[in-house]
């Protein structure tokens, strides 16, 4: 692989645009051309990191062909990725892909295969593992300083505009989008703090009648865990008023930790017999840029040592992906679903789990 990376941007919209940012500002990375099919898009990256316009395609698969890159970042919808998986790897890049792979559980370990089959790295976006809440959290319960955890809340209140400028517009119409645009990135985080996987999945979803989502917009879901961890979940895009909460608990043998923001406010309480809690210090972030910026710092670093797979592979993202997939049928048919069951269904490697 070249240094710094030659790399193609794919995909500019509003979660692409802030890609395109962090790959433009990362001194491993050269960004090399842009594929978006809306020419807005791409004039926006002419205007904003003076790319060359015989560089800006509309054809992923000739932008593959003409600028040979060694690093793709694909930020296109889950609904047409796989097909654009496929094709990144038949040119013979290494790609980091936003999450999920797909809404198609199959497809995803299609697509880890095939990186596998051509010797190529394959990691996926979970830059949440990335803040700073998340790694402290982390640490502490993986210390057993308030002992080992037993059982979990994590609840997610908000109205989300789905027409934000700030946002894609896919949600909006797309097969449960609360389940494989944000709870996928809850239960990642879930697993990576824990450092437990999920054996079993009892899952409901809906939708109020106010919504603007056209499928379900709202998770309550419990996780049973490995040593016999139990999380109870809940989220919504939903909320009838303006007024979001959160609230992430965990309580332990010797107390509890607490997150009340999304991305920050992380707290704890030592002792069973004590009620004072103690808010932990945190640096400051930039929102959904910080993190990413050095996951894939990381990554980039990780491919250059020859290292196939880069820390989050695609392969550990199946184990978070079979998760969501699983609270789908398991909303679907009235049943839980058990982990293990699922993925000997789907033919999923048992060393891959």
């Amino acid at each position: 692989m070249n240094s710094p990376a030659r790399t193609l941007m794919v995909g500019l919209g509003a979660r692409g645009k802030k890609w395109a940012r962090i790959m433009h500002e990362e001194q491993k990375s050269q960004t090399v051309g842009y594929v978006d099919l809306d020419d807005d898009n791409l004039e926006w990256a002419q205007t904003m990191y003076e790319a060359d316009p015989k560089n800006c395609y509309n054809d992923m698969g000739q932008a593959l062909k003409d600028l040979q890159p060694d690093f793709v970042v694909l930020a296109t919808p889950p609904m047409d990725r796989y097909e654009n998986v496929m094709k990144v790897f038949e040119s013979g890049a290494h790609l980091l892909s936003e999450k999920p792979l797909s809404l198609d559980f199959d497809e995803g370990i299609r697509m880890a295969k095939a990186a596998e089959d051509a010797k190529l790295g394959f990691a996926v976006g979970l830059n949440f593992r990335w803040q700073h809440c998340i790694l402290k959290a982390r640490e502490i319960l993986r210390s057993r300083r308030i002992g080992a955890p037993r059982f979990a809340g994590y609840s997610y209140w908000r109205n989300r505009d789905g027409y934000a400028p700030f946002l894609n517009r896919f949600p909006l119409t797309m097969r449960q989008p609360m389940l494989y645009e944000q709870v996928i990135h809850h239960i990642d985080s879930i697993r990576f703090v824990y450092d437990s996987e999920v054996e079993r999945v009892t899952c409901r979803c809906s939708n109020p009648p106010w919504s603007m989502y056209r499928d379900d917009a709202t998770t309550i879901a419990i996780f049973d865990m490995t040593a016999g961890l139990q999380v109870n979940y809940f989220g919504t895009w939903s909320g009838q008023t303006k007024l979001d909460q959160f609230l992430w608990r965990t309580d332990c043998d010797d107390g509890a930790l607490f997150q009340y923001e999304l991305f920050k406010d992380l707290r704890i309480i030592r002792g069973s017999e004590n009620d004072v809690m103690e808010k932990i210090p945190l640096p400051e972030q930039e929102q959904l840029v910080d993190d990413a910026r050095v996951m894939v710092s990381e990554i980039l670093d990780q491919l250059a040592e020859g290292n196939l797979h880069p820390e989050p592979t695609a392969i550990d993202h199946l184990k978070t992906f079979g998760i969501i997939a699983a609270c789908e049928e398991s909303n679907n048919t009235g049943l839980p679903v058990e982990m293990d069951e699922f993925f000997d269904r789907h033919g999923m490697p048992s060393h891959w789990r």
